[in-house]
C-alpha cells in the first residue's frame, strides 16, 4: 500500500490517495477552495474545484484521468445535478468512468459538491 500525497494537505487525518493492488483510491475532494477553506461563487466553479483537487490527486499518483473506472459525486441538492453534470462531462470529454451521484444535504465548509474516485493505476506505476 503507497499513500499519495499531493499539494493540498490534508485537515483531517487520512491520505488524499491510495494505492492499493494496482488501484488508487481517492478520499472525497470537496469544492473547497485549498487556499481560503470555503468553496467557489457558483456550483459549476465549485464543480470545477473539486474536480481540479481531484486531478491534482491523479497527478500526484502518475495516473492520468482517463483510468478513472468510477466517480462517486456527492451533491447538497439535486438541483445542481445538470449543472455539475455539464462540468463533468467537459472535464472528463470521452472518457465515461461508472458514476453515481448522491444528494446528502449540507456538506463540509458550505459545499454544495464533493466527490471521489478509483482508478487503475497497475499497467502505469
Amino acid at each position: 500500500m503507497k499513500q499519495v500525497f499531493n499539494e493540498n494537505k490534508p485537515r483531517g487525518h487520512y491520505s488524499p490517495g491510495v494505492i492499493s493492488n494496482g488501484t488508487l483510491y481517492i478520499s472525497g475532494q470537496t469544492s473547497a477552495d485549498p487556499t481560503t477553506g470555503f468553496p467557489p461563487k457558483g456550483i459549476k466553479e465549485e464543480a470545477w474545484m473539486a474536480l481540479n483537487k481531484l486531478e491534482s490527486v491523479l497527478k500526484s499518483a502518475n495516473c492520468p484521468k482517463e483510468k478513472v473506472v468510477m466517480c462517486k459525486i456527492y451533491l447538497s441538492s439535486m438541483e445542481y445535478w445538470d449543472d455539475v453534470n455539464k462540468v463533468y462531462s467537459e472535464f472528463f470529454g470521452e472518457h465515461r468512468p461508472a458514476r453515481i451521484v448522491l444528494p446528502v444535504g449540507e456538506l463540509n465548509n458550505g459545499c454544495n459538491v464533493e466527490l471521489e474516485a478509483i482508478a487503475e493505476v497497475s499497467s502505469i506505476n
